[in-house]
């Protein structure tokens, strides 16, 4: 099973769906050389995160814009999203030679 959909319907029902995509907005990415000489690639998000839903998508209406239930700031995300993000954010080390 999945991650639940965080979304809860204005009538309190929970959505029945999973998350299926996270997307992260205003994010920084860099890439640094490290004293061995390979180039390391990092990010950090300045603002948020939305989450998208394997029935709704974003659960936007009708030419609508998202849905701001399903926006997050990192402390707000739902554990399992976190857990995701984090075996994720991970350095990636390049060699100099592109391998």
């Amino acid at each position: 099973m999945g991650i639940p959909c965080p979304f809860v319907y204005a009538e309190g029902k929970p959505c029945t769906g999973e998350i299926e995509r996270i997307e992260v907005y205003q994010a920084d990415i860099k890439w640094s050389r490290t004293p061995d000489g390979t180039w390391e690639l990092d990010w950090y998000p300045r603002s948020h995160y939305h989450l998208f839903c394997s029935q709704k998508g974003s659960h936007s209406g009708w030419a609508k814009s998202d849905d701001p239930r399903m926006k997050f700031h990192w402390n707000e995300l739902p554990e399992e999203v976190r857990a995701v993000i984090d075996a994720c954010s991970e350095p990636v080390a390049v060699e100099p030679d592109g391998k």
